[in-house]
């Protein structure tokens, strides 16, 4: 059977294609999901009992965050749980999947008869090409990875994906059931009929403030039907359009001292990392490499500008990696799309140790939360055990830069929190804080009052490299807490 005769044969409707799922299912859904899917699996709530949902950094809900309990619809979230769902375990109704991106799908390859491979993946794809060979767009993420390993893989079938490069491909073979997504024209009328029925005064006139900044507004048609329940801060941080905090300015200034002509960069997700290639972290370098997890406001633009070209990679020479474009800013999707410069790879590959230590001149510059006097770093938790985020790709990544034979593992960390009355730069972690990356992994940590360096100190010199770097106002405290610690 040809695969044009095999994909009108799968080809359905998406109450017909999550008919698929079954009570005591675990079904798969990535960052950026398909836009009919979850909500008509959610509209089956009266029919099935004991389904788990494994979310990676949801940015909306059909209906299974906000369930009174989890005899329906019980949540997992793998990796990441992101701002718009963190209410979902502050109320103790979803649990955490520590999995790591390079190990995540390890059990499963291997059989291991007490871990459970889930049985549903729901995903977005593009148009089958001339081959019959489908892409995952610019979200790459896990798609992919579990559309390999799971039982049924149902797909959107998306015409507005941007064209990507790299292993991205999945055969309509592959694929049991596709349902056709036609979103309707959305333009500046639509989105303000939108907009309109938003009640809180405060949230319609921040979409409308970004409405104003987007240069085209049809990126926010998958979520205009959700705008009540979307933070319009939330959709400008996944555009890669946030402000980034004032102490990021002398933070890329001291980041810029470090790297080097022809280093292979990572940057991670969130505070201050986002924004540090536009406050010119990376000014005046050449020949720099990107091998990355996601991306980050101003990515493409340093391949533009010819900041970046990959010339002295070890591997992917001449070329920008990552598992997913995510992070990146409308201009630079622009400058992504279509263009074979930028390729995406699954990220169990992406992660793999045995991929990232082929790399001699690594560095991977990621947050934190907090980081005690001995180096431990918790990118995690605040107010001991409550986990905000997870993991991401930041331990993998982390020890990249460790591992790297010329490398760094740069740690942002501005040095204060709420309103500067809290430190950063801790004595000790509270009962319960989640370390994100052990201490004899720390090597590099800068605030905006400059860089300690951890590599090859011990417990006192840490402290005192980490107490320089503090905010000055929190000094003394700290000082007196390491004395009674670690000095006689």
């Amino acid at each position: 059977m040809d695969w044009q005769e095999l994909y009108r044969q799968r080809l359905t409707t998406p109450e017909q294609a999550v008919q698929a799922v079954k009570s005591g299912d675990t079904v798969v859904f990535s960052i950026f999901p398909p836009v009919t899917l979850p909500p008509a699996l959610a509209a089956r709530k009266g029919e099935l009992r004991d389904v788990r949902i494994r979310l990676l950094a949801p940015a909306a809900d059909p209906g299974w965050l906000r369930m009174p309990d989890t005899s329906v619809f019980d949540v997992e979230f793998e990796l990441y749980i992101g701002d718009f769902a963190r209410f979902v375990t502050d109320e103790r109704r979803g649990a955490y999947l520590p999995n790591l991106f390079s190990l995540g799908m390890k059990a499963y390859d291997q059989a291991r008869p007490d871990v459970h491979v889930p049985d549903v993946v729901m995903c977005s794809v593009s148009p089958p090409n001339k081959a019959g060979f489908c892409h995952f767009g610019a979200h790459h993420w896990v798609q992919r990875s579990y559309a390999r390993r799971c039982p049924t893989v149902i797909a959107e079938v998306n015409p507005n994906l941007t064209q990507v490069y790299g292993d991205v491909y999945i055969h309509v073979s592959e694929i049991d059931h596709f349902v056709e997504l036609t979103l309707p024209p959305f333009g500046r009328e639509e989105f303000e009929r939108a907009v309109s029925i938003v009640s809180d005064p405060v949230r319609r006139e921040g979409w409308r403030q970004l409405g104003a900044e987007l240069p085209e507004i049809n990126v926010l048609a998958a979520v205009s039907g959700v705008l009540a329940a979307v933070s319009p801060d939330d959709a400008r941080r996944l555009l890669g359009m946030a402000e980034p905090p004032a102490e990021a300015v002398p933070m890329a200034r001291y980041l810029n001292e470090i790297i080097q002509d022809g280093d292979t960069i990572q940057i991670g997700t969130g505070e201050p990392s986002r924004g540090i290639a536009r406050l010119g972290a990376f000014a005046g370098k050449k020949h720099l490499g990107i091998h990355t997890e996601l991306g980050w406001p101003g990515l493409a633009r340093m391949w533009r500008d010819g900041i970046v070209d990959g010339s002295r990679k070890e591997a992917h020479r001449n070329k920008t990696v990552a598992a997913a474009w995510t992070g990146c800013d409308p201009n630079d999707m622009d400058i992504i799309d279509d263009n074979p410069h930028f390729e995406l790879y699954d990220p169990e590959y992406v992660l793999h140790p045995r991929t990232l230590t082929k790399f001699d001149h690594f560095v991977a510059i990621n947050n934190a939360i907090s980081v005690d006097l001995l180096g431990q770093i918790n990118a995690e938790s605040v107010f001991g055990g409550r986990i905000i985020n997870g993991t991401g790709g930041q331990p993998e990544m982390h020890l990249a830069g460790a591992f790297s034979r010329y490398g760094r593992a740069v740690t942002l960390l501005p040095s204060t929190a709420m309103g500067g009355a809290v430190s950063r730069i801790v004595a000790q972690m509270e009962t319960g804080s989640l370390i994100t990356v052990p201490r004899f992994y720390a090597d590099t940590v800068i605030t905006e009052y400059g860089v300690a360096r951890l590599w090859g100190k011990n417990h006192r010199q840490r402290a005192e490299e980490l107490i320089a770097v503090a905010h000055p106002n929190h000094r003394d405290d700290l000082r007196a807490q390491a004395r009674a610690l670690w000095w006689p």
